[in-house]
């Protein structure tokens, strides 16, 4: 009989520290998410993409889930963008269509990939990629381009990232806003930024799930490591670019939550100076800490948002004007 001897706890410890220490050490590659653009050539072509994504939507989403366009029946001055946030649903932003739809706009909230899907749970968007995420960028921006003479991209934490992505490589865009986009989370030191990174794409994806509500099944819940390693590696792709390169956009504008235990403002403003280095008009303003806003800004009152304070704001900013004054201007860099 052949004896086994089983490693001890210590050596299996150290032996998983070398192996986790080896991973954070490879480079994250971001070179390959550079934008292909194909803009629509016209309203009717744009629409048609637009159904196509539904039509896309209606086979794998919950009813609530599906992508939002509404529309004037023509092409109108501005067309708007938003973009919801991880483990959300177009829903998020389906007030705020409505009031830009109101004040004449042609407005598109696209769903997320692997978003708000029938039959599973947050587990799902560990499927995501940073190069999904890209493509659905640019056919976004491609869907927009017909819709208005001039285009509006906002995003909210996920959102903010790919609405980031979309002003550094999308020229057809005028102005983008990103709402506390998700570049690192806090509490973690920015110096692990790229192991946290390199572990959560290459490594075991872990999903923790969160209790669901039946009246929101267009919501996943909960958290997976894979698909936020490839958001943030998303996010590292756009700062690395906009250190060196200007903007494709030239309106830029970050606006971050005082109150946000979620994610850092740190890399927003290094964003924002890199930006208006580079020639981008860049504004950064905050909303208070007084008044105890959640990371999902748009959440409803009884869950700490506040409506009367977030709405006349984001309508603002997505008119290019100045938000009222409780969104503090924080940085305006020319």
């Amino acid at each position: 009989m052949i004896a086994l001897t089983l490693p001890g706890v210590g050596t299996v410890v150290r032996l998983a520290t070398v192996v986790v220490g080896v991973v954070a050490t490879i480079p994250t590659r971001t070179g390959d998410l550079r934008t292909h653009p194909a803009p629509a050539p016209s309203y009717q072509a744009a629409v048609a993409l637009a159904h196509s994504e539904q039509a896309i939507d209606d086979s794998v989403a919950v009813p609530m889930g599906r992508s939002i366009l509404l529309t004037h029946g023509h092409r109108t001055a501005r067309a708007v963008v938003l973009l919801h946030g991880f483990t959300d649903s177009p829903r998020q932003f389906a007030d705020l269509a409505d009031s830009l739809y109101a004040e004449g706009d042609n407005v598109y909230v696209p769903r997320l990939p692997h978003h708000a899907e029938r039959g599973g749970d947050v587990s799902r968007l560990a499927r995501i990629t940073a190069e999904g995420l890209r493509d659905f960028a640019d056919a976004s921006t491609n869907i927009a381009a017909g819709l208005g003479d001039s285009i509006t991209v906002v995003g909210l934490s996920a959102g903010g990232t790919i609405a980031a992505w979309i002003g550094q490589n999308r020229r057809e865009v005028q102005r983008v806003v990103l709402i506390a986009p998700a570049f690192q989370v806090t509490h973690v030191p920015s110096f692990f930024e790229r192991a946290l990174v390199n572990i959560g794409s290459r490594g075991p994806n872990v999903t923790h799930r969160s209790a669901g509500e039946p009246e929101q099944p267009d919501l996943d819940p909960g958290i997976t490591t894979k698909g936020i390693a490839q958001v943030f590696r998303l996010g590292i792709a756009v700062r690395r670019s906009a250190s060196d390169l200007p903007s494709a956009t030239r309106e830029l504008t970050i606006l971050f939550n005082a109150h946000d235990g979620t994610v850092k403002s740190a890399p927003m403003i290094d964003l924002a100076r890199d930006w208006a280095h580079n020639g981008g008009l860049v504004s950064v303003y905050e909303f208070p800490d007084s008044l105890h806003l959640p990371h999902n800004v748009m959440e409803a009152a009884h869950r700490g948002g506040n409506a009367l304070a977030v709405y006349p704001t984001l309508n603002a900013l997505a008119s290019g004007g100045a938000p009222p004054a409780w969104a503090a201007q924080r940085l305006v860099v020319r």
